[in-house]
C-alpha cells in the first residue's frame, strides 16, 4: 500500500473535500471539512464551501445519458468526462476557499449517478440489483494528486441493498438527538427521509425515498416556458396557481408512493418522460401553467406526508422534521408542507436551524462517509438500504 495512503488512514483527524452532484445535475457541491471521531461521536468543522456549475452542454449531455438508452461508448467517455469535471471542481474549490492542496488529506466523491436499478432484475438465471456512478475515483486521484474515495453505493448493492439513501449514516452521526424523535427530510431532485429516533443505535435508523422532489417541478417549468426557465424561483409560479384535485389524485395513485420500504427511485421513474406525460394530460384538461406547477408541487408534499403516515407514524411519534435540499428554498412547497406537518403535531425545522448549510449537507455527508471509509469502519445503514449486513462503503484510490 502507498505510504502516503497508510499515513492518511492512520490519522485521527483529517481534512477531506466532499463532492456531490445529485439527480438535478446542476453542478458539483464541494465542502472542505476537518473531521475527527466516528459515529455519533464524530466531530466536524466546515472550512469552506464552493459550487462548481456544470457547463450547460455538459449538464444536457449527462441528463440525456441518464434518461436514454445510450451506447456503451458514451458511458465510457462519460466516466472520464465526469472524472475531469469533478477534478476541476475540486481544484477550483480549494483555490476559492484559500486552502493549500497539501493540506487536503483526501477527496470523497459521490460521482454522477447515470442509472440506478434498485429492484432485482434477472439475467441468465441470476438476480441482480445494480447502480452506476460516473467519475471514477481513480481518475480524480490521478488528476489532482490527492487520495480519493468514491463509488460509495456499489458495496451496499453487492451486499443486497439498494445503495440508497446513502446519507442515512450521516443523519445518524450528526443529526440524532437524545430527547427528540426526528425525521430528516431531503427534498432534492428526489425526496428522501431518514428516521432518527432519540438516542439511536445504528440499527434503529431506517430511510427511504418518499418519491419525486424538485425534479418534476423543474421539468414542468422548463416544458411550460419552452426552456426559458428551468425551475420555479421561490415557488412563485405555484403560488399563483390552484391545485387540481383530480390530477393530484391520479398522481398519488402512482405505485411507487405506497410501495413498502426499502425503496429508492430516480430519473428512470420520475424524470422528463414522466413529467412530460403529466404536463400533456394537464394541458388537455385546459389547466393553466400555474395550476400544473402548483399541482406537481403539492404532489411532492403529499407524497412525503403519505409516506410518513404509512411507514413512520405507526411506529414512531415524530417530534421534528428537519428539512433540507433545494426544496427548502421553495417557499410555496415549504408553506404547504409546514401546514401538513403542523396539523400532525410535527415541528418543521430547517438544517440551518441546527447549524448546517442545507445546500452543502450532502457534500458534507460525502466527506463524513469518506472519513469513515478511510478508517475502515462500516458506514452503510442496512435499515435504510436493505443490505444484508454492515459494510465499508467506497473504493480508495491512492494519491
Amino acid at each position: 500500500m502507498d505510504n502516503r495512503l497508510i499515513e492518511i488512514m492512520e490519522k485521527d483527524t483529517r481534512i477531506i473535500a466532499g463532492m456531490m452532484s445529485g439527480t438535478s445535475v446542476d453542478g458539483v457541491d464541494v465542502a472542505v471539512v476537518e473531521l475527527a471521531g466516528h459515529g455519533r461521536g464524530l466531530r466536524y468543522r466546515v472550512l469552506g464551501t464552493h459550487i462548481y456549475s456544470f457547463p450547460k452542454h455538459v449538464r444536457r449531455w449527462i441528463i440525456d445519458l441518464t434518461e436514454r438508452n445510450c451506447c456503451i461508448d458514451s458511458v465510457c467517455i462519460g466516466n472520464f468526462l465526469v472524472g475531469d469535471v469533478f477534478s476541476r471542481a475540486f481544484m477550483e474549490a480549494i483555490e476559492s476557499i484559500g486552502i493549500s492542496l497539501r493540506d487536503i488529506d483526501a477527496i470523497a466523491s459521490h460521482g454522477q449517478t447515470i442509472y440506478h436499478i434498485p429492484e432485482y432484475v434477472e439475467l441468465h438465471g441470476h438476480r441482480y440489483r445494480c447502480t452506476l456512478q460516473l467519475g471514477s475515483p481513480q481518475i480524480i486521484a490521478e488528476k489532482t494528486g490527492v487520495a480519493t474515495v468514491g463509488d460509495f453505493r456499489i458495496r451496499d448493492v453487492a451486499a443486497g441493498g439498494h445503495g440508497a439513501p446513502i446519507i442515512a449514516y450521516v443523519d445518524y452521526a450528526i443529526l440524532s438527538d437524545d430527547t427528540k424523535n426526528r425525521v430528516i427530510q431531503n427534498i432534492g431532485g428526489i425526496a428522501n427521509v431518514t428516521v432518527v429516533p432519540k438516542s439511536p443505535r445504528l440499527e434503529d435508523i431506517y430511510a427511504f425515498d418518499t418519491g419525486p422532489g424538485n425534479m418534476v417541478i423543474n421539468e414542468a417549468v422548463k416544458i411550460l416556458t419552452n426552456g426559458s426557465m428551468d425551475y420555479d424561483p421561490n415557488g412563485e409560479i405555484a403560488s399563483r396557481g390552484s391545485v387540481d384535485t383530480e390530477l393530484l389524485r391520479e398522481l398519488m395513485e402512482h405505485p411507487y408512493i405506497s410501495r413498502h420500504p426499502p425503496k429508492t427511485t430516480g430519473r428512470e421513474m420520475f424524470g422528463s418522460g414522466f413529467t412530460r406525460r403529466v404536463v400533456e394530460k394537464a394541458l388537455r384538461k385546459s389547466l393553466a401553467p400555474e395550476d400544473i406547477v402548483a399541482t406537481l408541487t403539492m404532489f411532492v408534499v403529499k407524497s412525503i406526508i403519505v409516506n410518513y403516515e404509512l411507514f413512520i407514524l405507526p411506529k414512531l411519534s415524530i417530534d421534528e422534521a428537519v428539512i433540507g435540499g433545494g426544496g427548502a428554498r421553495n417557499r410555496t412547497l415549504m408553506h404547504w408542507l409546514g401546514e401538513e406537518l403542523r396539523s400532525r403535531g410535527i415541528r418543521l425545522v430547517l438544517h440551518e436551524d441546527l447549524g448546517i448549510d442545507s445546500k452543502f449537507k450532502e457534500a458534507l455527508g460525502m466527506a463524513i462517509l469518506g472519513h469513515e471509509s478511510l478508517s475502515l469502519l462500516p458506514n452503510n445503514v442496512p435499515g435504510a438500504t436493505g443490505a444484508r449486513r454492515n459494510v465499508v462503503l467506497g473504493v480508495i484510490a491512492p494519491p
